[in-house]
């Protein structure tokens, strides 16, 4: 059968499959999240600390989300400097 569009282009994808996606992507998430969540009670990690390891684990993963956050970090530390007067305004 000849469709439309070359082997390499993706098909659309319909609402139904993105929807069922996106809950079989929920599932392995909340799978994986348990597994890790129970490995760290099981050897004593504080919540805190497990909370703060998936965080960094998130943003190694996502490069371009940690420097966007570093940007906005360091756009709002100049904003303070220039608030407080240390630091003149161009």
């Amino acid at each position: 059968m000849i469709t439309g569009r070359r082997h390499s282009e993706p098909a659309e994808k319909s609402p139904e499959r993105e929807a069922s996606s996106k809950i079989q992507l929920a599932s392995r998430l909340d799978r994986h999240l348990s597994q890790a969540a129970k490995l760290a009670s099981e050897n004593g990690v504080s919540p805190d600390v497990f909370a703060a390891a998936a965080w960094h684990a998130y943003l190694h993963a996502s490069p371009a989300l940690a420097e966007h956050i570093e940007r906005l970090q360091f756009m709002a530390s100049i904003e303070e400097l220039r608030t407080t007067g240390r630091l003149a305004k161009a």
